[in-house]
């Protein structure tokens, strides 16, 4: 994977320097790089970040990526087919990056309302995927062992919470969950 990354990489940059090329591609080679960057930065830290200094330098640059992508995200909007066109877009580099980035700081998208407001905005345009949205903001709470707001690959939801687990899903424009998708919980409390 990293030998097809650097290619990946190392074609972009080729593509770039060609004067021939039409203006919209070498924009969007330019964004479909800087996203095979933060991706190649993302995964390639986690692979050394086994001791207790190098999950520090995880951490701040989990941040720097976050930063990057909201900036990234109000200029552009979230990275798609349409936006990168479907040639850079099939890069493995490039789609996954803005989902790893987000899955990597689940707690920005919850604890920060204006990265919350952002994401969401993407969401009911269209640019981004509900169920994506849904699932980091699903991982937040599972990291904390708390119940899940919406459902999905991190568990089920709250049965005491139904309703509100439903009205959220489908202000997303998810299909509702039936009663036999939810588990039993003592308590449920959300910071939503």
């Amino acid at each position: 994977m990293k030998r097809s990354v650097f290619l990946f990489c190392m074609t972009l940059l080729f593509l770039q320097c060609k004067s021939t090329q039409p203006q919209s591609t070498s924009a969007q080679a330019k964004l479909a790089f800087q996203l095979c960057q933060w991706y190649g930065s993302d995964q390639g830290i986690r692979e050394r970040a086994f001791n207790a200094v190098n999950r520090e330098v995880l951490l701040k640059l989990d941040s720097i990526h976050f930063a990057k992508l909201v900036d990234f995200v109000k200029i552009h909007g979230m990275p798609n087919e349409l936006l990168l066109g479907k040639a850079y877009y099939q890069e493995e580099c490039v789609k996954l990056a803005a989902f790893s980035i987000l899955l990597h700081n689940p707690e920005k998208l919850v604890e920060q309302e204006s990265a919350y407001h952002l994401f969401l905005n993407e969401v009911q345009i269209g640019r981004m995927n509900p169920e994506v949205f849904a699932l980091i903001i699903d991982k937040h709470y599972w990291v904390r062992g708390l119940p899940l707001p919406y459902g999905g690959q991190f568990g089920q939801p709250c049965l005491t919470d139904k309703e509100a687990v439903n009205t959220r899903r489908k202000a997303l424009g998810l299909k509702e969950l039936e009663a036999s998708q939810f588990k039993t919980c003592d308590k449920v409390s959300y910071n939503l």
